[in-house]
């Protein structure tokens, strides 16, 4: 058997990207007399609309409708919202509007730029009111953002699990640190693509978006626009410029686009434009942390509090709660904590609404955490990797149950870190540390590790109700995160799989490829994968898309059950054929053949041809015509949420551990990168070249979160960063090229694959050990990020001054 799972097979899908034939939202062909959409934005972070006046963009020759909120009600009704909170959210502001960049107005023209210029012909009268634009502004409820419900604060709850007071109580020390965590968000190269049409006579939706779904939002969307999900046909396109979460909102834009189609009677189409992607399309929820630790004189970790408050921006929109929820089961890293008391809340400001975006509350989680972690390990006189080494859990004890829920499939930490030790020379960096103190130079060394969910469980969000509600006839317990996958061959014996998995980039069908050629004994060449999304005809469900590292967690799998199906039948009739016992016969290189006799054997074309072409012989063999394979996969550990709020909020954890050497420029605050590295145990490395692209793009990320990104706003509550001058990606310039990694694998038990979701560790613990490097080399504390030059230089100068 060749066996292609762990090759470095090519991608796929690099040929047409690279060559400009990849087949992009905005490459679809349009409908007959499809119509142009531009959204007229609010200027405007809180305020009241008075008056909407388009009578002079209708006069504007090709023109053929302005769309307000008020039109939009009479089709759609709010979205539903994950929280339980009476807070009513449309895609387009009613009467109020509560961020710079709201939609307030929809233009339907004939042409784009038509559309563009009647924008500036729309009058609308506002009555300004004071904008709420921080965590700390939200909570003094001097300005009200949803009167419904009556405070900024809209959530509030707090989770024990074990005795964390008595932990507190019988301490040597305790120690704790205070940390924000910005708005930030990670661009995609491809704005949101729009294009929808109703067909009244059957009142059927069509929905054409690169969107990262279906996902459970699709169905939030069905409910908004009051259809059944059968009148609503969601269809991505084969390719997808980037995702990194940004395009998991792109939902409700879409449903907004849909009503539009509904009410003009016309196929429309929308193109965000950049400026739009910046200032309205999603961010991550922002951060106030307080994280404190309980500790024994010998280093031992006694107990976790923390305080946490998320902003989720003008709406809590799902899948929010998840910043908070995702990171639930594996909230106390990968760390042995027992006791843990959590207290968190929510609060809403007037800035873009947050969303997933890469990393997915990693972040959030990993710098206050892993921020206490060194600064216990100091407090103890303690080198931080031997304070880590000496609280992780042991692989004697996988699969662990976190006092959170989570349960880590198995893993060996130990030995990830101290493979990360020996990818930067530990020992040897510490001396070029102090080597560099002697001359007068700052160098510093930085550590964080962190346990990263992938293919969250649909039921963690079940942990923001109250149990009392969970009690009751009204709640509908959810768990669970599944994928189906078809294998189909052909008659000439070619390979087709569907896995609609609406990818952005991350090679599915070239791994999807690899497995299904594997089990087959066929060329990976010979498999072609559908990774498109078609609800009218592919099997989807809730959790279908890409997002949450999920693809290598449950598609993979899904995909091994449908051609072990397959294979199955073809050993079958194979065996009846040749008249040699199933288990003696083995696949590879395009034939069936016998174990023990090579020269008994018979072509895989062969046997498709005779699935297709003879069906009455393979009934004879007992068996159905063609060869088809359905595989479902779901994780055995992802159950509901338990009476006392415990949850395992994903299906598998994969582990990282990184380290960064670092030197600051005294004169200027600038930092060099001396060497980042990342041991990560991912499982079972299907493609090691695709893990590799993945490694590299992550550190890159890390340097940009935690040097220079940040939405800012000004007191008013206008974005500035909305480009690229202003919101800095890394180039070939500021990347870091001195970067090693390894994979360490320790495969899942619970999937036939073993392979665990990666996508977003490193991203999500890196920038806690750049940061802490930056901190040890100037000897100084930041509280939050980005750490910019002129926040380093400034550390460094207070320093002097002392």
């Amino acid at each position: 058997m060749t066996n292609y799972i762990g090759s470095r097979v090519p991608r796929f899908e690099d040929l047409r990207t690279l060559t400009g034939r990849g087949e992009y939202a905005d490459d679809l062909p349009t409908p007959p007399n499809t119509h142009y959409v531009k959204i007229l934005r609010s200027t405007h972070a809180h305020a009241k609309i008075k008056r909407i006046d388009a009578s002079k963009a209708l006069k504007l020759p090709g023109v053929v409708s302005v769309i307000t909120g008020q039109d939009i009600k009479q089709v759609m009704d709010p979205y539903p919202l994950a929280l339980h909170v009476p807070i009513k959210y449309y895609p387009i502001a009613i009467d109020k509007v509560r961020y710079v960049g709201e939609p307030v107005a929809v233009v339907v023209a004939r042409d784009p730029f038509t559309a563009e210029d009647a924008l500036e012909l729309i009058d609308i009268e506002y009555e300004p009111l004071k904008p709420v634009l921080s965590i700390e502004d939200a909570l003094k409820n001097d300005s009200i953002i949803h009167e419904e419900v009556g405070s900024n604060l809209i959530w509030h709850r707090t989770y024990r699990f074990g005795d964390p007071d008595r932990a507190f109580s019988t301490a040597d020390l305790t120690v704790n640190t205070t940390f924000k965590v910005p708005r930030f968000t990670v661009p995609a190269l491809e704005p949101y693509v729009v294009m929808a049409q109703y067909n009244p006579s059957s009142d059927e939706l069509t929905i054409w978006a690169n969107f990262q779904g279906p996902f459970s939002l699709f169905y939030i969307a069905v409910r908004a626009l009051r259809k059944p999900l059968n009148k609503i046909r969601l269809i991505t396109p084969r390719d997808i410029g980037g995702g990194f979460g940004v395009k998991v909102p792109l939902i409700y834009e879409a449903a907004l686009i849909g009503a539009v189609a509904e009410l003009v009677k016309v196929p429309v189409k929308w193109v965000e434009s950049r400026t739009e992607s910046f200032m309205s399309s999603t961010r991550a929820a922002n951060r106030l942390a307080v994280f404190e630790l309980a500790l024994k004189k010998n280093g031992e970790i006694l107990g976790l509090r923390a305080k946490i408050i998320d902003d989720y921006g003008a709406y809590p929109r799902s899948p929010e709660p998840g910043t908070f929820f995702r990171q639930f089961g594996n909230f106390v890293g990968p760390y042995r904590i027992k006791n843990v008391l959590i207290d968190a809340s929510v609060v809403v400001t007037n800035t873009v609404p947050s969303n997933p975006i890469r990393g997915f509350g990693g972040q959030q989680l990993y710098l206050p955490l892993e921020k206490t972690i060194t600064k216990a390990a100091k407090a103890l006189n303690m080198d931080p990797v031997e304070f880590r080494l000496k609280n992780l859990i042991q692989p004697s004890e996988m699969p662990y149950k976190t006092a959170t829920g989570g349960v880590y499939d198995y893993g060996d930490y130990p030995r990830t870190l101290m493979k990360a030790l020996e990818l930067i020379n530990y020992e040897e960096a510490l001396k070029i540390k102090e080597q560099a103190k002697k001359e007068g130079r700052l160098v510093g060394i930085g550590v964080a590790i962190g346990v990263h969910p992938a293919g969250s469980n649909m039921g963690y969000l079940d942990a923001a109700l109250d149990p009392e509600y969970r009690k009751s006839e009204k709640y509908l317990p959810k768990s669970g995160w599944h994928d189906t996958a078809i294998v189909i061959v052909q008659p000439l014996g070619e390979v087709v799989v569907t896995a609609p998995t609406a990818p952005q980039g991350q090679g599915h069908e070239t791994v999807i490829a690899q497995i299904v050629a594997s089990i087959l004994g066929v060329s990976p060449e010979n498999v072609r994968v559908v990774t498109s999304v078609d609800t009218s005809k592919d099997p989807w469900s809730i959790p279908t898309g890409t997002y949450s590292s999920r693809f290598t967690t449950n598609m993979v799998n899904a995909a091994y059950n449908a051609a072990m199906q397959v294979r199955n039948k073809i050993i079958r009739i194979a065996s009846k054929i040749l008249g040699v016992p199933p288990e003696n016969l083995e696949l590879s290189d395009g034939k069936i053949y016998d174990k023990n006799d090579p020269s008994k054997s018979i072509s895989f074309r062969r046997i498709a041809g005779l699935a297709h072409w003879n069906p009455y012989a393979l009934m004879e063999y007992g068996e159905e015509p063609g060869l088809i394979g359905v595989g479902v996969f779901q994780y055995p550990t992802v159950s509901t949420v338990s009476s006392n709020d415990e949850v395992n909020s994903s299906a598998t954890y994969a582990f990282s551990a990184n380290l960064a050497l670092v030197e600051v420029d005294p004169d200027t605050g600038d930092v060099k990168v001396l060497k980042f590295v990342s041991a990560d145990d991912a499982g079972r490395i299907i493609n090691p070249g695709i893990f590799e692209q993945n490694v590299i793009s992550m550190i890159n990320q890390t340097l940009a979160l935690t040097l220079y990104q940040e939405l800012v706003y000004d007191k008013n509550g206008r974005l500035v960063t909305t480009d690229f001058d202003t919101y800095f990606v890394p180039t070939v310039n500021e990347a870091v090229y001195s970067m090693d990694w390894a994979s360490v694998e320790t495969p899942s038990k619970f999937s036939p694959i073993g392979s665990k979701g990666f996508g977003e560790s490193i991203l999500s613990s890196g920038p806690a050990a750049l940061l802490m490097a930056i901190e040890d080399a100037i000897n100084a504390e930041f509280d939050e990020l980005p750490v910019t030059p002129e926040k380093i230089w400034r550390a460094i100068h207070e320093i002097k001054s002392k």
